[in-house]
């Protein structure tokens, strides 16, 4: 019922101010205290974005955003725990859920997610992860992470940093991350994947 008195809403505000933008309208129905969720399906479903900010909107439920192309998408700040890939916008790029409610295992699995390039799941609770999509950058830090494992074939920089529970024994492989923040992990120590654990590092 509230979504369809915000279509009724907007469609009364683009027949009384023909000429109004769209930013215009969103502005207008800012005053009526929409979330930002209710705002973006204010639009039509065809529509194509780089960024929307959806941070910070008290969301629950992973939202349906299939419809829209949206390049990057922040979710961040919210009440999510679980990720919908079906449910993802069409084209994503890079995706933010940082601040969230996810724990345990997360899995993303391989072809479900085809178009992302980055994502940001940190500040959660999860301890297990597995990314089978070739990402570029990952921030996974300020978790409870003790396993993580990742398709290496794009990774360019990951960020591991302050999960105590994680040891320098890792399932990925360090030696082929360029770039790896890991703060407050393992006390410092070399991380050693299943490769680089083979090797003597003491000649």
């Amino acid at each position: 019922m509230k979504h369809i008195i915000c279509i009724l809403l907007v469609s009364f505000l683009l027949l009384s101010c023909g000429m109004m933008s769209k930013k215009e309208v969103t502005d207008q129905l800012s005053t009526n205290e929409l979330t930002k969720l209710e705002t973006l399906f204010l639009l039509p479903y065809d529509s194509v974005m780089d960024y929307y900010d959806l941070s910070n909107d008290s969301i629950v439920n992973f939202p349906d955003l299939s419809a829209f192309t949206i390049k990057s998408l922040d979710l961040s700040y919210n009440l999510l725990e679980t990720i919908n890939p079906f449910f993802l916008p069409k084209g994503v790029e890079r995706l933010n859920l940082s601040h969230n409610l996810y724990r345990g295992i997360v899995r993303i699995r391989k072809n479900t997610i085809p178009s992302l390039k980055e994502l940001d799941i940190s500040y959660n609770a999860v301890n297990r992860i597995n990314i089978c999509e070739p990402l570029f950058r990952i921030i996974l830090s300020y978790n409870d992470l003790t396993y993580a494992n990742f398709n290496h074939k794009n990774l360019q920089y990951l960020d591991i940093s302050y999960n105590p529970s994680l040891s320098e024994r890792v399932n990925f492989e360090p030696l082929w991350i360029d770039t790896i923040v890991r703060d407050g992990v393992a006390d410092g120590k070399r991380l050693l994947g299943p490769i680089s654990v083979s090797y003597d590092y003491s000649h």
